[in-house]
């Protein structure tokens, strides 16, 4: 039995995910001992994992042993459908964790909760959770407390937000009615998000985790009961649309069009007097919508459209590549070439 001990914005949903797949939960906070009912008895024993939170709120940092990571790692691939794994030794030096070096992190958890049994050695791995992966763990978390509709997202979004959530349910605890709990909650979080004419940031989540920002896009037109956006970029400098295969010049602009939870968007680029130079279709883990950002992984594969009507397929092997490397689940995978087909059906009746 793998033994793990679990901190954090996460804490209470992986301590039931774990629990019903038969891990020991070891030295628990407080509030997970009385959530659960553990024994004093049963949790002082050292964990063969450490989860933590990622700085970001959007994963989990885990450090323990080989097998118990593997352990770890199946059983959130198989409960999380857009859960991304990446090993520490694949992370291109990006680290989510308090600003320490790896031997420090491993000598502190070897020291304070004795994280690794005799002669064992210890690694660890990085664990996005993108828009389904919260959305499946805000429902386990509902299983034990209430939880409010998205709670996951809005502890990611960090100050006042989070703030309005802990309030939210600590009326949920005390019986208040559900709906008008939500309601209230709801109206005093949208206050916080931005709104047509906003500048808001777009962070491109490489599988690997590479971060790339896509700044200065601007909201044009935002249906917030749709959820569907249009935001607009302009560019200063010359280069290339690499999908395209065309030449980017200064001046440039960009039209891109998304909805929260979508599995795609699209951009359209055009020269500085207007005329098109074709479409890029992204590929992603469904679109999550921040006060300051917008945030997906791209998952590789793109759709490219020319003004010629020619249409194709873009970096299918990229993603394979990922799922062999065990960054992303084959259920993943399928999810991708199932909304890929999709997409170029669609195009195919009626071209975007």
């Amino acid at each position: 039995m793998q033994r793990a001990r679990v901190r954090g914005t996460y804490s209470t949903a992986l301590t039931k995910l774990l629990l019903d797949q038969g891990f020991e939960i070891v030295q628990p906070s407080v509030v997970i001992k009385e959530r659960f009912g553990l024994n004093d008895t049963d949790t002082g024993l050292p964990p063969d994992l450490d989860i933590t939170d990622r700085l970001d709120k959007q994963g989990v940092y885990v450090v323990g042993e080989t097998i118990s990571l593997d352990a770890l790692v199946g059983v959130l691939q198989s409960s999380l459908d857009d859960v991304i794994v990446r090993r520490r030794a694949e992370s291109h030096g990006i680290d989510y964790r308090q600003p320490t070096s790896d031997s420090t992190v491993l000598q502190s958890v070897n020291k304070d909760t004795g994280c690794t049994r005799s002669g064992s050695e210890l690694d660890s791995v990085d664990i996005e959770f993108p828009a389904i992966s919260k959305k499946n763990l805000d429902a386990l978390r509902g299983l034990v407390t209430p939880t409010i509709d998205g709670h996951h997202h809005f502890k990611a979004c960090g100050g006042k937000i989070s703030y309005l959530l802990e309030m939210a349910e600590k009326m949920l605890e005390k019986d208040a009615p559900r709906n008008e709990v939500e309601k209230l909650f709801v109206e005093s979080v949208m206050a916080e998000y931005p709104t047509v004419d906003s500048r808001i940031d777009i962070e491109h989540v490489k599988i690997d985790g590479r971060l790339f920002h896509l700044n200065n896009a601007r909201i044009v037109d935002f249906d917030e009961k749709e959820g569907s956006l249009r935001l607009l970029r302009t560019f200063e400098k010359s280069g290339t649309y690499d999908g395209l295969r065309m030449r980017r010049d200064p001046n440039d602009y960009a039209l891109t069009e998304m909805r929260i939870g979508d599995w795609s968007f699209r951009t359209k680029y055009f020269s500085s007097d207007g005329r098109y130079k074709g479409t890029y279709i992204n590929l992603n883990t469904p679109v999550e919508l921040y006060p300051d950002k917008i945030r997906y992984v791209d998952l590789e594969v793109d759709v490219c459209l020319w003004p010629d009507g020619k249409m194709e397929k873009l970096d299918l092997d990229k993603l394979e590549g990922k799922i062999y490397g065990g960054y992303v689940s084959e259920k993943l995978g399928d999810i991708v070439k199932t909304k890929l087909e999709e997409i170029t059906d669609l195009i195919r009746l009626e071209p975007w």
